[in-house]
């Protein structure tokens, strides 16, 4: 078996690629191909980093609601990554790849294809994302009692969905595994419609928004006294987010706006003084990611976050409750919202029993957490103990993967 292990976190937003000797990744990318107006070639995977201007993309993607839909804009993708990005032979490569609980057998077989016949690698183990991010926690917070087992609850707040995952002795619960349809990719899509309503129109404008969404939004830690606090006339919730000119800048930027205009309740979204196209932004900054613990706001009828994690304890044997509160860890894009972690103990605390000690912990990058967790397990024995081999896929099929990666 070959000794490299090329470590890919495939998730729906980005590609972290990497391989078993270097626990950070290697590249975070896009995954997905752009195309930029005016321009016949489309940008794949790492290209879209060096975009001139996010205004100009538009993205597509293969992966839709956490699963492969698209296998062969997903082979153009990883064939840049492997070949341009690690400068990496499959065939004489192993891989570990991240999947999503419960995928259908079609998608497993499709995976299998990409990875067996059209890339060729030597061998290749599927694990779940949220197993892989508490193998780098345990690494990370040895001192946790729960850790020591490990054992620790996963919130997976990601760009397709939000899965909460018991952990236990390093595999999934799946009785007690829960989703949520609430990913990042549903938050832009919210505040590209809260701006274009109350602003300029930003509805062709996603991967953009997506940008403006990371760098503006924060979770609120109390929304009655935010909703007040914004109604003010000079709100520090209110932010102005400069839009790219091409020229200038290529990303925009956020500021604190200047005083309002005398006579006026609000700065225009053109400033007279200059060119500048100005988002304003007040309420959105925290309406946005209320959606995740409030879905009923948005008339989704799916439980908040805090109540998911009581549903996932309801999964699994009562013995294990206290240990899998006492750690929760938070991974995801959308985890990386300030303000996440607070929100979510305070709504989780009154829900369970006062007996139970609730711990949250944020890793210090949680979007690049699983993938620090595969190459931790892709560089020890047990990689090549569980990988299942080309061999054995020409022999037994996608089936026999499908087996190994779900393996209890």
């Amino acid at each position: 078996m070959s000794d490299r292990v090329v470590v890919l976190d495939n998730g729906g937003s980005t590609c972290k690629v990497g391989v078993n000797l270097k626990h950070q990744p290697h590249s975070v990318f896009p995954n997905g191909t752009g195309k930029i107006k005016g321009e016949r070639q489309p940008l794949v995977g790492d290209q879209l980093l060096a975009c001139g201007d996010l205004s100009t993309v538009s993205i597509r993607r293969p992966i839709d609601r956490g699963y492969l839909v698209n296998s062969e804009l997903e082979r153009e993708i990883w064939a840049r990554a492997f070949r341009s990005v690690l400068k990496v032979d499959p065939n004489s490569s192993s891989l570990l790849l991240t999947e999503a609980p419960f995928a259908l057998p079609a998608v497993e077989e499709l995976t299998a294809q990409l990875v067996f016949e059209d890339f060729g690698f030597h061998s290749c183990l599927r694990v779940p994302a949220a197993t892989l991010a508490q193998k780098a926690h345990c690494q990370d917070q040895p001192g946790i009692a729960a850790n020591r087992a490990a054992c620790g609850l996963v919130v997976d707040a990601g760009f397709s969905f939000t899965h909460v995952v018991p952990v236990f002795d390093a595999h999934a619960i799946s009785s007690g595994i829960k989703r949520i349809n609430i990913g990042g990719k549903l938050l832009t899509n919210y505040l590209k419609e809260l701006v274009s309503y109350r602003s300029i129109n930003m509805m062709e404008e996603t991967y953009l928004m997506e940008h403006i969404k990371e760098q503006a939004c924060f979770v609120s830690t109390d929304l009655r006294a935010d909703l007040h606090i914004s109604r003010a006339r000079q709100s520090p919730n209110r932010r102005e987010y400069v839009l790219p000119d091409g020229v200038n800048s290529t990303t925009g930027f956020l500021r604190i706006p200047a005083d309002p205009l005398p006579g006026s309740s609000r700065q225009p979204t053109v400033h007279e003084k200059s060119s500048e196209q100005v988002l304003m932004m007040n309420n959105e900054r925290f309406l946005v990611p209320e959606v995740l613990f409030s879905p009923g706001d948005l008339g989704l009828q799916q439980a908040g976050l805090a109540e998911a994690i009581v549903q996932a304890l309801e999964g699994v044997h009562e013995s294990l409750h206290p240990l899998l509160l006492s750690n929760i860890l938070l991974t995801g894009g959308s985890a990386a919202c300030p303000g996440f972690a607070q929100r979510l103990l305070a709504d989780l605390r009154p829900l369970v029993s006062d007996e139970y000690e609730v711990g949250v912990y944020m890793p210090d990058d949680p979007i690049t957490c699983a993938h620090r967790g595969g190459a931790l397990l892709a560089a020890s024995p047990a990689f090549g103990q569980a990988a299942m081999t080309r061999q054995a896929y020409e022999e037994e099929g996608a089936a026999r993967m499908q087996t190994i990666a779900n393996d209890d």
